[in-house]
């Protein structure tokens, strides 16, 4: 969280909404320890928070983010002007790649998201990424992107505590693997999942900068081991950077 808060409730309840977005569903007593937050202030936000339909207590006393947030995510998404510029890009780069999704991903303070997310209709694999929801910036190739870029005070203080749990065989597992890694994105201008997120899954992303050449984003596409394979690597990453440049031109217009 950056800058000064001066109403600690709103960082007190975002906090309490950040657990439940990472758990889906907490007693109170989980998001008292999760949050290291008063036990009254932890009470008193659930109580209201309840009220204004943000989240929904359910029959075994457990509490889940709800409808109203739902409704607002959605308003948010479709405000973005960034949706309509970049979605007609993505789509025509699954037009030309054969994978099963593309995305487009922003840092937003210490944390990754997708913004936008199109799947190809010729797929019959379901990729559960949805637009909204936070990307890991260990185990996927446009959180690695993402955080490749970022300045150095900042990625350097989110390597050191980020969450080296393995997903799988090939997920990054220390700190200093992963900077080792983001220096080799930097270096080559693209980032690259090996199944390290799920070993039948293969990634590519590259960063989209804007007019003035700061980070925008970064947009990916994944796809299976066989159509993502060693030998079709390169031909994938051309596409797109090739896509990137174009995302960024386009704020030109």
């Amino acid at each position: 969280m950056t800058g000064n808060i001066r109403v600690p409730a709103l960082e007190r309840a975002l906090r309490i909404l950040e657990v439940l977005q990472k758990n889906r569903r907490c007693t109170i007593s989980e998001l008292i320890n999760l949050t290291s937050l008063p036990r009254s202030s932890v009470y008193v936000l659930v109580d209201d928070m309840i009220k204004l339909r943000l989240i929904r207590q359910n029959s075994d006393k457990t509490v889940q983010l709800w409808m109203k947030l739902v409704s607002l995510g959605n308003s948010a998404s479709e405000g973005l002007d960034l949706k309509e510029i970049i979605t007609p890009f993505l789509e025509k780069l699954i037009e030309n790649v054969d994978c099963l999704v593309a995305h487009f991903g922003i840092m937003d303070d210490e944390k990754a998201f997708y913004v936008v997310k199109r799947t190809s209709h010729l797929t019959g694999m379901r990729v559960l990424s949805r637009e909204g929801s936070e990307v890991s910036l260990v185990h996927s190739a446009l959180g690695k992107c993402l955080l490749a870029y970022q300045e150095s005070t900042l990625r350097e203080k989110l390597i050191t505590t980020l969450d080296y749990t393995l997903a799988t065989a090939n997920s990054i597992a220390t700190p200093q693997a992963l900077r080792k890694e983001l220096a080799s994105i930097h270096n080559r201008g693209f980032a690259y999942d090996n199944g390290e997120g799920s070993l039948e899954i293969r990634c590519v992303a590259v960063p989209v900068f804007d007019l003035d050449s700061h980070l925008m984003g970064a947009i990916s596409v994944s796809g299976t081991i066989t159509k993502f394979s060693s030998d079709k690597l390169s031909g994938i990453v051309d596409k797109v950077k090739k896509s990137a440049i174009q995302i960024s031109s386009s704020l030109m217009i």
